[in-house]
């Protein structure tokens, strides 16, 4: 057992450094020396929440992040697959590993009570040292750096599982809607595949930002369906990712798709979207698509590839920040940051 300090949400949109006790990996655990953790958008819903993050006891806080990336600092007796030293990020669903769609490799579905995270639930990446199952972690190259990792440990590998439903290729127009992490991720992949990627934001700041990772042409926030109409030609573009989860982003990629076009959404949103199917996606014969974080073989696949290709997503990193920084980090971030943040540990 050792004792570190880490970061927790207590509620009302606060946090605050607590000491968490971080056992001696099990058989079939592995812990890690956390090097960076990245601060995603589903983290505020926990910062802001008034019972902040806590264990399932519903009482107990734990130490928040689910972006982690890090060194294998000591092993369970069964594991097999990792060695102290080892590079790692984390996948930060935990499934039970048996049902059907885990066994597919999407623990993000899992159909079991067991089902929990880390960073929500149990202890994510905001502290130095993070205890998880071997299942969940893969290995990072040496030529990525642990901010890389932190990226793909949830919105590059969630930007990529949804590039891939689109069927995306060089050449394509695609439409991004929302501008922020994952967004930006999009852009980013897409850019670098040839593909022509039109963005959509309110935030010219992040539209800005795009344009610094491969955004083709910046939507202006007038009418944007009339200027990509111009835009394409009248054709529409062959596919679009929502990533705001906003009515309005979700309609306009709809609306933008052209015939044999395939939409996909990412973001998350609460609110009912009211559309007709039969104009907009049965006589464009659309394909409509949800996408959610990704499967274990995709954050694999991926950061295969941007080792590979040397893509490095801790391109997107505008700022990082210590745990004793971390008021501010997420004030920042709350108050519509660009770019991703990240924590950094020595």
């Amino acid at each position: 057992m050792t004792t570190v300090t880490g970061l927790a949400f207590p509620g009302e949109s606060t946090v605050a450094l607590r000491e968490f006790d971080i056992p001696s990996p099990g058989p079939t655990e592995v812990r890690i020396s956390v090097k960076a953790s990245g601060i995603c958008g589903s983290d505020l819903h926990s910062y802001i929440a008034p019972s902040g993050l806590r264990a399932p006891d519903g009482t107990t806080l734990i130490a928040g992040g689910h972006e982690p990336a890090g060194v294998v600092e000591s092993v369970g007796s069964a594991v097999t697959g990792f060695a102290v030293g080892d590079r790692v990020l984390v996948h930060h669903i935990l499934g039970c590993g048996t049902c059907d769609n885990c066994r597919r490799g999407y623990p993000v579905v899992c159909r079991s009570a067991a089902r929990i995270a880390y960073g929500g639930g149990r202890n994510g990446g905001h502290a130095p040292l993070l205890l998880v199952e071997e299942r969940s972690l893969i290995l990072l190259p040496e030529t990525l750096s642990f901010i890389d990792g932190a990226m793909i440990a949830c919105g590059v590998s969630t930007a990529y599982s949804a590039l891939l439903k689109t069927g995306v290729r060089a050449g394509d127009r695609l439409l991004v809607t929302g501008m922020g992490p994952v967004g930006l991720a999009v852009t980013l992949l897409a850019a670098n595949m040839g593909v022509f990627v039109i963005g959509s934001d309110p935030n010219a700041d992040r539209l800005a930002e795009a344009t610094r990772h491969g955004l083709a042409h910046a939507l202006s926030a007038t009418d944007a369906a009339a200027e990509l109409d111009a835009l394409t030609g009248g054709f529409g573009v062959d596919a679009a990712i929502e990533c705001s989860g906003a009515v309005p982003a979700r309609l306009l990629c709809l609306e933008a798709a052209g015939t044999w076009g395939r939409v996909v959404y990412v973001g998350v949103g609460r609110q009912d979207l009211t559309f007709s199917p039969t104009d907009l996606v049965l006589k464009k014969l659309l394909t409509v698509r949800g996408s959610w974080v990704s499967s274990m073989a995709e954050m694999e696949e991926v950061t295969r590839l941007l080792a590979r290709t040397g893509i490095h997503p801790d391109s997107l990193v505008s700022e990082t920040y210590d745990l004793a920084a971390g008021e501010e980090a997420y004030r920042r971030f709350a108050d519509g940051a660009t770019g991703k943040l990240a924590f950094v540990y020595t």
